[in-house]
């Protein structure tokens, strides 16, 4: 029986308290018909002992399925068997332990929802900084915050990346845009980032954003999203994707690189992975017109996030890249379900490497 509404929800050994204060948040909706929604909470292999039967009869109110998958995968893969087993009109995305904003959310859905679009875009709270930001429109929030017509994802065959534990996100985000999703912007917000200092999420963004933990994991995605754009013939995104990521590593290494501080073992394996990315995409990166749109783009990453390095060291850091020690095949790139050697079969660049080109 298909519903309005399908909210997929990826837990992971969460706290009965986590779960709730996601529940909580939706079964307080103020004068919104339950009937037309479901819930699909997909268990990525947990090892607690949290006691399921127990939270569906605490909320028999609302339709919940409760999946448990066999592996441990990631988030992307248990929101992906949540879309496969959803039958909502439109799906919305909750993480274990955020929540909906407040208790009017679901009552402007359905006063929304019957307009021509693909996605309604809301607002998004983040807890931790005390702020709203807008979803989608600009990038900074993925797919959370956003009602997506179920439709324009299957016909358009999106799908989370299944090698992808990481970045995951990011990477179906990036598919919504390519397939120009007509989208109603709302100045309403929807979804509330809440701090905990302990989940996965919270701790994986730490490494991100300060030990380099989560640029393997980018490096793939892009090299996954340029192996896609290649294929659809989308080459503007491809070129632009490829920058993309060289200049994020450019300018977040450069201290590291090029400076007094040290090159760490996962700054090596990014720089191999860079290696990759070039061997695949086969970019000319002495050529003029890649110059031109490497520096735009440098420039405007510099000015938008106040990071401002010298430029005058991308020979170099091109040389490191192409001379990068190569990782071995059996290795688990982090953050992600992909060994080297699965990567380079997936790419076919498993002959090549194995011909020294």
């Amino acid at each position: 029986m298909s519903k309005e509404l399908t909210i997929i929800m990826p837990t992971y050994n969460d706290s009965l308290e986590k779960i709730k204060c996601s529940l909580d948040s939706i079964i307080k909706q103020k004068n919104y018909d339950f009937s037309k929604l479901e819930i699909i909470i997909v268990d990525d292999n947990s090892t607690t002992s949290l006691d399921w039967d127990e939270v569906l009869k605490l909320y028999a109110k609302l339709n919940i399925k409760y999946l448990k998958l066999l592996q441990n995968k990631g988030p992307g893969n248990a929101r992906q068997v949540g879309l496969d087993n959803s039958c909502g009109e439109f799906v919305y995305f909750l993480d274990s332990g955020d929540s909906l904003y407040d208790n009017f959310v679901l009552q402007i859905f359905t006063k929304k929802k019957t307009a021509s679009c693909d996605i309604i875009a809301t607002r998004i709270y983040d807890e931790s900084i005390k702020s709203k930001r807008l979803s989608f429109l600009f990038n900074n929030a993925y797919i959370f915050g956003i009602f997506i017509r179920r439709e324009f994802i299957i016909n358009n065959d999106i799908r989370f990346n299944e090698f992808l534990r990481w970045e995951e996100d990011a990477y179906f985000e990036e598919l919504l845009r390519y397939y120009n999703p007509k989208v109603l912007s709302l100045k309403n917000i929807s979804y509330s980032y809440n701090f905990d200092s302990e989940s996965i999420t919270r701790k994986n963004n730490h490494e991100y954003q300060n030990e380099f933990g989560g640029f393997s994991a980018m490096v793939v995605k892009s090299v996954l999203l340029c192996d896609f754009y290649e294929k659809e013939k989308a080459y503007a995104r491809f070129n632009d994707e490829v920058i993309r990521v060289l200049v994020l590593c450019y300018v977040r290494f450069y201290p590291n690189l090029f400076g007094e501080l040290s090159i760490s073992e996962r700054i090596h394996k990014v720089l191999f992975l860079l290696n990759l990315l070039l061997r695949k995409t086969k970019i000319d990166t002495d050529s003029m017109e890649f110059e031109q749109l490497l520096f735009q783009k440098m420039y405007q990453r510099m000015v938008i996030y106040n990071n401002s390095v010298p430029l005058n060291m991308l020979d170099e850091f091109f040389y490191l890249i192409r001379t990068s020690e190569k990782i071995d095949d059996d290795y688990l790139i982090e953050g992600t379900n992909i060994t080297i050697n699965e990567l380079l079969t997936t790419l076919g660049l498993e002959d090549n490497e194995k011909r020294g080109i």
